[in-house]
């Protein structure tokens, strides 16, 4: 730690012993313990990635052009907004923001927005718990990179891994970052406790808790107010973090983390399944059941969907906490829009399912949880190309998928497309399926990333391409960028450029405060290609008096607004 960052750790501690007395830091467990109810509305809504919004989405009128001057494409190492907006660098990388010292950790991507509020049915839009996901280390930025990783520098990606909790509150115009006792990290060294039908069983070792939540990509808000953080790439650290007790089956699953309640162990949802999770976009089914909707973030890989056995209850938000132990798993079939269960004891395919050897693959549902992606694809689970974001429309209750690209079929430029299940209805076991928008040099995008709705049914999409510098094809779009779509009126499904981000980096992660004036978006690995320290390719959010490019969360304002 340099001498710079000791100054501030002790400037922060000061102030950790001035601003919190022993009534706030109590006021935060006792209004977890009091609370028992959640409003309804929060559960039936499904706009802003599950974050509450202070208008009802079914009762404002949809917008149908950009509000906004579209920008032009650009290739700027900063943060490029319209005209009439502004952004803020908000819990940088490497920032301390706990008592303990710990610091917001690298390569930040969901942002899940809790109102400071929630728990007694409030929806603040200037004071929040903020969790931040962040879902891979790059060894040149962090522990120092070398040919072999020593048990420091491997302690050090471990740590920098996971979820930051940060309290946030908007002050004379400015988001500042306060201390709290619920600031905390989740990381890769975390106990957490595996639940589910894959608890205890071989496929873990016989492990019931685990270390270390890794690979955070998207993730989800429950209407009981808890954070659904996804584990996506996570098998390549067996090799790279050997000897650290790494165990890749331990990893790759959904976890569930109560930012109100520090004391409450994380757990890993295994009835959710194993895969590449990039987001779970959660809502509440007709008869009460707690759906989630999830993509593997892979080529040729499938849409799933997860229907709990419980139903969610407003008033009981302890039970609500234990609602994704148990449930159904499906997997989507688009070529006759069906939901297949993926059940070992009720699904005959899993149960004759043989690999190349002629063995039979599964023997039992933890078998068929543990490796999900195989069980998909064994009883006729679409493959589809990457599919990332998966959001709900606010409005007509229509389901996106991101499906990012797929070099292996010639889809380079991906698309976003929709669905609607039968009757309306969340937990059916139909669906019709359309496409909403192809990305390719008619359209000004490419790879779809990440998605969120705004209460009036505004899409707003990010990018993921990698390959921005060094593929041709691409060289239409520039940086990676942010876009809006209307999905109502003529011009839906047409993209408006909002947003471009900083050389190499990806915006991830957007969510609204409740009430529409603040964007939160993180802004991933800038910089990435650079080849060295002394010469990196960004400089974005950089120390004072340094030039290394920093991960970080910006706020985003100059918006006006929801008005119903």
């Amino acid at each position: 730690m340099t001498t710079q960052n000791k100054t501030e750790t002790s400037a922060w501690h000061r102030l950790l012993e001035t601003r919190l007395t022993r009534r706030s830091a109590l006021g935060g467990a006792a209004a977890t313990a009091a609370m028992v109810s959640l409003p309804l509305t929060i559960a039936e809504a499904s706009t802003n990635n599950g974050a509450p919004a202070t208008v009802d989405p079914k009762k404002v009128k949809p917008q149908t052009v950009a509000p906004f001057r579209p920008i032009p494409v650009g290739s700027a190492d900063a943060l490029t907004l319209p005209t009439g907006y502004r952004s803020q660098v908000l819990a940088p990388w490497g920032e301390v923001f706990t008592a303990d010292g710990r610091e917001i950790g690298f390569n930040h991507d969901y942002v899940g927005y809790f109102p400071i509020d929630m728990l007694e049915g409030g929806q603040s839009s200037t004071e929040a718990l903020l969790t931040i996901n962040h879902e891979y280390v790059n060894a040149m930025y962090v522990g120092g990179e070398t040919k072999e990783r020593t048990p420091a520098q491997i302690k050090a990606e471990m740590q920098a891994m996971g979820v930051s909790v940060v309290r946030v509150k908007k002050d004379g115009g400015r988001w500042t970052i306060v201390p709290d006792p619920r600031n905390r990290r989740i990381d890769a060294l975390t106990d957490i406790e595996l639940t589910g039908p894959v608890r205890g069983t071989a496929a873990v070792k016989g492990a019931t808790m685990v270390r270390g939540t890794v690979g955070n990509c998207s993730g989800g808000q429950t209407p009981w107010g808890t954070l659904l953080t996804c584990e996506e790439n996570v098998d390549g650290y067996t090799k790279s973090w050997a000897g650290s007790g790494y165990e890749a089956m331990h990893q790759g699953w959904v976890t569930e983390i109560d930012p109100f309640d520090p004391a409450w162990t994380p757990k890993k949802r295994t009835g959710m399944g194993r895969f590449r999770h990039e987001n779970v976009a959660v809502t509440v089914a007709k008869d009460g059941r707690v759906v989630g909707y999830m993509g593997d973030d892979m080529q040729d890989a499938c849409v799933y969907k997860f229907v709990s056995r419980g139903k969610y209850d407003p008033r009981n938000r302890a039970a609500n906490r234990d609602l994704l132990t148990d449930g159904d798993l499906y997997v989507a079939n688009f070529g006759n829009g069906t939901w297949v269960l993926l059940d070992y004891d009720k699904t005959k395919g899993l149960q004759e399912a043989k690999g190349a050897d002629g063995k039979p693959l599964f023997t039992s549902q933890a078998d068929v949880l543990a490796d999900a992606r195989a069980s998909a694809l064994a009883v006729g689970g679409t493959p589809v190309d990457r599919p990332e974001d998966i959001e709900i429309h606010p409005r007509t209750g229509e389901v996106y998928v991101a499906l990012t690209n797929n070099s292996k079929h010639g889809n380079y430029f991906g698309q976003i497309i929709k669905f609607r299940e039968d009757g309306d209805d969340w937990g059916a076991q139909k669906f019709l399926w359309e496409v909403f928008a192809v990305g390719g040099p008619q359209s000004g995008f490419a790879s779809p990333d990440n998605l969120v709705f705004d209460p009036y049914g505004n899409l707003w999409m990010v990018t993921d391409n990698s390959d921005l510098a060094t593929n041709p094809i691409k060289a239409f779009h520039g940086n990676n960028a942010m876009f809006f779509f209307a999905t109502e009126g003529p011009d839906a499904g047409k993209a408006h450029r909002f947003a471009i981000g900083p050389v190499d980096a990806e915006m991830t992660g957007p969510v609204w405060s409740p009430d529409g004036k603040t964007l939160f978006l993180s802004i991933q690995h800038p910089g990435e290609d650079s080849e060295s320290l002394d010469r990196p390719r960004s400089t974005f959010a950089a120390k004072s008096g340094t030039n290394v490019p920093r991960p970080t969360l910006v706020a985003i304002e100059g918006f006006p607004g929801w008005k119903a």
